[in-house]
């Protein structure tokens, strides 16, 4: 397993196929995809593509304050599904964030995703809200570690205050 360093349109085809089926390849185009602080990962297994992420910086002031990046279209294959690939794409997002001036990173998540977020120490908002054509989600957040005290701001319980 590798991960590295995509470009946007390299991404498109499993956007399409897990995130938004039956969709034209042009509707998985996100605003900012090619903007300069934005970055695609993929996870490589056997050459081939089977998880990616982008990550783009955009704050969101109700979910924290200063810079923020938020997290979209992760997505893994079913076949990998389990195996650590989609946590491992989401740390070498976040450490991409954080080396950028991250003071908390941020998505959309969708409720099927919960779990995941909460063992990877993300924080999880209390109010679902809908996402046309996609369905249930929750924002979730982490904030960037505290550099004095080496302890982290995430809550206990998991959930965003």
């Amino acid at each position: 397993m590798q991960i590295l360093k995509i470009k946007a349109n390299q991404t498109l085809s499993l956007r399409n196929t897990i995130l938004r089926p039956g969709l034209d390849l042009a509707q998985c185009e996100y605003v900012g995809d090619n903007d300069d602080s934005t970055h695609h990962l993929g996870c490589v297994v056997d050459n081939e593509l089977v998880g990616i992420v982008s990550i783009y910086e955009r704050s969101n002031s109700e979910v924290h304050s200063g810079c923020g990046f938020q997290i979209r279209a992760m997505a893994t294959c079913d076949t990998v599904r389990g195996k650590g690939m989609g946590l491992s794409l989401l740390k070498a997002a976040e450490q991409i964030a954080f080396n950028s001036g991250a003071k908390y990173i941020w998505a959309n998540a969708r409720a099927s995703a919960i779990g995941f977020y909460k063992k990877a120490g993300y924080q999880i908002g209390h109010e679902e809200f809908q996402i046309e054509g996609v369905g249930a989600h929750f924002v979730v957040c982490l904030p960037r570690a505290q550099k004095n005290t080496g302890v982290t701001a995430r809550a206990n319980d998991g959930s965003m205050p």
